[in-house]
């Protein structure tokens, strides 16, 4: 596949074009409203997205719908109202348009093609092609309108782009935005996490930084695939309960420094919905009241190698929060650049600004669908 050419008519599609007019020829493209409302339908996801589709078509007065999992621990369980969850199996899938209320879609979206779906359909799309209907994920806000408006940031960052397979990826990801179909991503897929395919991260995997660290998965994955390199590491999580399983899970590393803080653009308080519901983590209203600092005022006497950010739509305050010890340091960044529609361009941008003309930059896919998107900014 030539990947310029195909990343250029992906621009091509958007350039020029107002947004209804856009909208309504992908919606000639795909199954109607009117076809979900009135035939068999079947959401597979039963978690939050899943549980507030389900909602949706309840009062939409849709003829049949089911929900349904992959995980046998939820079969049986109350999803909404009288709707149990059912088994991931065939006889539900078969003939029925199904909905993947899932952010990762691409390895569920082939098996429902080879289970012979009327249709098989992603919930950001219909979010996308319907947002008046189905209000869209913090995700995917505006993410149409936000990608017509910015096809020459859009240029701009192919121009910046390493290597083909960079492209690639940034094509995959706006077919899929676009059209809905997530296998148009297998081909650009690395799927060991944060193993980027032409990046040799051992360079940089001295002194680590993960912001965003959960209960420790990220920083143990690092650690261990660099044993015998890693010095030192700090670890983020504003989470008070995740944070004790990070410190546990920490501890017999001996050299993490973990902090019970979430990381942005100044030294403050914040509130912060720990149950990761539609809206931001972060807000003035949110259950929990969480520190916040930079990563200028807590790594003064600590110089990272290698920052990793996977924030929940927080990078960009946090990489303002990082600005001198960037340009201190050159570290290695590895950036979430799906949390937002603009991300995918702007976060890199942003890094440029910060420090011009001192880093390659390089897209990688590590999931199938709108998750594990980073960028990694290479020092020179």
């Amino acid at each position: 596949m030539d990947n310029t050419k195909y990343l250029e008519s992906l621009l091509c599609e958007l350039d020029g074009k107002h947004s209804d007019t856009l909208r309504e020829t992908l919606r000639a493209q795909n199954v109607t409203l009117d076809e979900l409302l009135s035939q068999p339908v079947t959401i597979v996801g039963a978690a939050d997205e899943g549980v507030r589709l389900l909602s949706i078509f309840e009062s939409l007065n849709a003829q049949d719908v089911q929900i349904v999992d992959m995980n046998q621990a939820k079969i049986g369980q109350l999803a909404h109202e009288q709707h149990r969850v059912q088994s991931f199996c065939k006889s539900n899938i078969e003939s029925r348009h199904v909905i993947l209320a899932t952010h990762r879609t691409c390895k569920a979206y082939n098996t429902c093609k080879e289970m012979h779906a009327s249709s098989v359909n992603t919930f950001m799309h219909l979010q996308l092609l319907y947002p008046q209907t189905f209000e869209p994920h913090f995700f995917h806000e505006n993410m149409l309108e936000t990608l017509l408006n910015n096809v020459s940031a859009l240029k701009a960052l192919q121009g910046k782009l390493a290597d083909d397979l960079s492209l690639g990826v940034l094509a995959s990801c706006l077919d899929y935005r676009l059209h809905g179909d997530p296998s148009v991503m297998e081909p650009h897929i690395d799927w060991e996490l944060y193993l980027p395919t032409g990046i040799d991260l051992s360079r940089f995997a001295s002194h680590y930084v993960d912001c965003g660290s959960f209960d420790g998965d990220s920083v143990a994955l690092h650690i261990n695939r660099y044993p015998d390199i890693v010095k030192g590491a700090y670890a983020f999580e504003p989470d008070p309960a995740t944070f004790a399983r990070l410190s546990e899970n920490m501890a017999h590393f001996g050299f993490v420094e973990c902090v019970n803080k979430g990381v942005g653009n100044r030294v403050t308080k914040l509130g912060f919905s720990a149950n990761k519901d539609r809206a931001s983590l972060f807000s003035e209203t949110g259950e929990l009241s969480i520190d916040i600092t930079t990563l200028d005022s807590e790594l003064t006497d600590f110089a990272p190698s290698m920052i990793k950010m996977n924030i929940e739509a927080f990078e960009p305050f946090a990489l303002e929060g990082a600005t001198h010890t960037i340009q201190r340091n050159l570290p290695l960044l590895a950036i979430s650049v799906y949390h937002q529609p603009e991300h995918i361009f702007s976060l890199q941008k942003q890094v440029e600004d910060i420090a011009p003309g001192r880093y390659q930059f390089y897209l990688r896919q590590h999931d199938g669908g709108l998750v594990e998107t980073v960028l990694y900014a290479v020092p020179l």
